[in-house]
């Protein structure tokens, strides 16, 4: 009980001095209980304020799109089988993004861009991208990727069917692929069953003269794909580097595809052979929507055409697809070939036609016979 003295003055003092600290009072009590409390989360602050909303690095739907589309041509499987697992933001040495291939010009320049982990959920795999996904490039295998056992297996198997020695052959490159039941290896009226088999295409050089092989991932089925193997001298063939774009459509009407391009000059000349028996040629400058007319160069007959398209068939032609047969002379601008047939791609340089696998030797005289 608070008893006030008769003196007034005395009194209202009193009174201010318990009203100060009935007051201190309430607010410690206030700010105590305000500490108790549970604070918003940054989310929740980041609500209120956005101006506070802390960025988080993602990964562009334009790469992950890419990447993806990239790896399910090479593997043959749905985009649908592949997600993306892991990213980070890096920073390139070159407009190549360090991964440089054979004969392949690269500016020396920084590339901001990504690096990305895709998965089908039972192996993984790495590609390297700018920030925007036009240029894009798959981490390529190297031997060490192979298992010893595997590499063992493989080159003991080159040397007895090539009778060499094994001491004289090297692996110069190596894709993952998903084989079907045939391994990857196109014979005329052959079915092959739709199964998924993981594995390597395998690129062995030796002396002089290199092979091209379909081997499963434990390295129990080794084949040969002849038709891709046999090129002499230092032609050593290599992957076609896909930088991203989506493989080619098959076009029904054209059964037939030479395009040319490079040189000083920067041209592209292109001639197709379409269905009809049409065989136009077109020619436009690199890089340049712009395109010239086609020129009708003359008509084949039916019969003609038949058996052109009977050639490519019993030469395998689908055998040679994503493969390149060119030298240091691309380097100095000479013009490289890419031809196209049954859905498939092949390059060269005119420059080694005599150092070519016997089979596109054939296709090539067929070609220039019509």
């Amino acid at each position: 009980m608070v008893r006030y003295s008769s003196h007034p003055k005395k009194n209202q003092q009193s009174r201010r001095f318990w009203s100060l600290a009935l007051m201190s009072a309430v607010l410690l009590s206030a700010s105590r209980s305000a500490a108790l409390e549970p604070q918003p989360s940054t989310s929740l602050m980041a609500q209120r304020n956005p101006s506070q909303q802390v960025v988080k690095t993602r990964l562009p739907q334009a790469v992950r799109r890419q990447v993806r589309r990239d790896l399910a041509n090479r593997l043959n499987v749905p985009r649908r089988d592949l997600r993306v697992t892991g990213f980070s933001q890096e920073t390139w040495p070159d407009s190549c993004l360090g991964l440089a291939a054979p004969n392949e010009r690269c500016a020396m320049a920084l590339v901001e861009g990504w690096r990305v982990e895709v998965s089908n959920g039972q192996q993984s795999w790495f590609y390297r991208t700018d920030q925007t996904a036009q240029v894009i490039k798959p981490e390529t295998m190297d031997n060490a990727d192979l298992p010893p056992d595997v590499i063992d297996r493989l080159l003991q198997t080159v040397a007895q069917e090539a009778d060499v020695p094994a001491s004289s052959l090297r692996i110069t490159e190596t894709q993952p692929r998903i084989w079907d039941g045939c391994m990857g290896i196109y014979v005329p009226d052959q079915a092959c069953t739709r199964i998924a088999i993981s594995g390597w295409q395998v690129i062995v050089a030796g002396d002089n003269q290199s092979w091209v092989y379909h081997i499963s991932e434990d390295g129990s089925r080794i084949v040969q794909n002849a038709t891709a193997s046999g090129s002499s001298d230092d032609l050593v063939p290599s992957f076609i580097p896909t930088d991203g774009q989506p493989s080619e459509p098959v076009d029904q009407t054209i059964v037939f595809r030479s395009t040319v391009s490079g040189g000083l000059a920067g041209n592209v000349f292109e001639i197709v052979l379409m269905n009809d028996g049409t065989l136009y040629r077109q020619d436009r400058r690199f890089n340049d929507s712009q395109s010239g007319s086609p020129v009708v160069e003359k008509r084949l007959s039916a019969q003609e055409v038949q058996q052109f398209q009977q050639l490519l068939q019993d030469q395998r032609f689908p055998n040679l697809d994503g493969l390149r047969y060119i030298t240091d002379a691309a380097l100095a601008d000479y013009p490289t070939t890419s031809l196209y047939a049954m859905g498939s791609t092949v390059q060269y340089i005119d420059l080694e036609a005599d150092n070519l696998p016997p089979a596109l030797q054939a296709v090539l005289q067929a070609w220039g016979a019509l």
